[in-house]
C-alpha cells in the first residue's frame, strides 16, 4: 500500500515538474481548453435561456377552440369529455356565449357600449380554453381536437413556441460542433506540450528503461500532466463564465421585465461537473496521443 502511495505521489510530482518546464506551451494549452469550453458555455447560456423563455411563454399559451353554433349542450359536454381525454391536456375551461360577451366588454373598457346591442342576438361563439402539459404538445393536441365534430376554429400559439424550440436546437447543435473543433485543437496543443516534455526528458527515460522501469511507470506522469492541463482549462472557463454571467444577470435582468434569466447559480450547477469532465477528457486524450506516438518504449 505504501509503495502504491509513493508511486502515485511520484507521478504527480513529475507531472508538476513537466508543467513547470514548458510554461509557454502550458499556458497555450490551458488557454485553448478554456476558450473552447468558454465558447460552449456561451451557447449553453443562450440555449438555457431560450428554453426558459419557451417554457415561460408555454405556460401562458392556451388553445382556444370555437364551437359551431349548432352544437347542443349535450354535444358540448361530449366534446369537453373527449378533449380532456386527449393525452397532454391538463385543463379544459368552457366559455359560454354569455361569458364571452362579458369578457369582450371588459376588454373594450370605456368602449364597451359597442357591444351593448349584442345581448339580444349574441354573435360570439361558445368555446373551450385548453391548457397542455408543455408547449411541445400544443401542435399534437390541436391536431387531435381538429378531428372532433362540432369544431369551428382552433387558435393556438404553437408557431411562437415551435420557433423558439427550433432556435434552441440550432444553438445546441452549433455549440457542440464548435466545441468539437476546439476540443480537437486543444487536444492537439496538449499533445504537443506532452511531446516537448518527452523530448526534454529523453535521456532520463532511456536510463529508466535501462534500469527496468515499466512502460506505464514512465507514461503515467505525462498522462496525468495532460489531464491536469485539461482540468486547469476547465476550471478557468467555469470561473470566467460564472462571474461574467452573474454580472450580466445582476445588471441586465432588472430591465427586462418580460424575460427572466436562468440564475447564475443554476447555470454553475449545470456546467460544473460537465466542464470538469470534458476538460479531463480533452487533456487525457491529448496526452494519450503524445505517449502513444512520441514515446517509443
Amino acid at each position: 500500500m505504501d509503495m502504491k502511495i509513493k508511486r502515485i505521489k511520484y507521478y504527480f510530482i513529475e507531472s508538476i515538474k513537466n508543467l513547470a518546464r514548458n510554461r509557454v506551451m502550458v499556458v497555450a494549452s490551458i488557454g485553448t481548453v478554456a476558450a473552447s469550453l468558454f465558447i460552449l458555455g456561451i451557447f449553453l447560456i443562450l440555449a438555457l435561456n431560450v428554453n426558459n423563455a419557451a417554457e415561460s411563454i408555454g405556460k401562458t399559451l392556451e388553445i382556444k377552440v370555437y364551437l359551431k353554433d349548432e352544437v347542443t349542450t349535450l354535444k358540448r359536454m361530449e366534446l369537453e369529455r373527449d378533449i380532456k381525454n386527449i393525452k397532454g391536456v391538463t385543463e379544459v375551461v368552457y366559455i359560454s356565449k354569455e361569458q364571452a360577451l362579458e369578457d369582450l366588454k371588459k376588454k373594450l373598457g370605456e368602449n364597451k357600449a359597442i357591444a351593448e346591442g349584442f345581448e339580444m342576438d349574441n354573435p360570439l361563439p361558445q368555446s373551450f380554453v385548453i391548457k397542455v402539459e408543455k408547449p411541445e404538445l400544443i401542435s399534437k393536441v390541436s391536431y387531435e381536437i381538429s378531428k372532433l365534430d362540432g369544431i369551428e376554429k382552433i387558435y393556438d400559439g404553437k408557431g411562437i413556441v415551435e420557433k423558439l424550440i427550433k432556435f434552441t436546437n440550432i444553438v445546441r447543435v452549433a455549440s457542440y460542433f464548435l466545441m468539437g473543433i476546439l476540443a480537437i485543437i486543444s487536444a492537439f496543443l496538449i499533445s504537443n506540450t506532452i511531446k516537448l516534455a518527452v523530448y526534454a526528458r529523453r535521456r532520463e527515460i532511456s536510463i529508466m528503461k535501462y534500469l527496468g522501469a515499466t512502460d506505464w511507470f514512465i507514461k503515467w506522469p505525462f498522462v496525468i500532466e495532460g489531464i491536469l492541463l485539461g482540468l486547469l482549462g476547465s476550471v478557468l472557463s467555469i470561473l470566467v463564465l460564472f462571474f461574467s454571467y452573474q454580472y450580466l444577470t445582476n445588471n441586465v435582468s432588472l430591465n427586462l421585465l418580460l424575460f427572466n434569466f436562468v440564475s447564475a447559480q443554476s447555470f454553475l450547477s449545470f456546467i460544473l461537473q460537465k466542464f470538469i469532465l470534458m476538460g479531463a477528457l480533452i487533456g487525457g486524450f491529448g496526452s494519450y496521443l503524445a505517449v502513444k506516438r512520441y514515446l517509443v518504449l
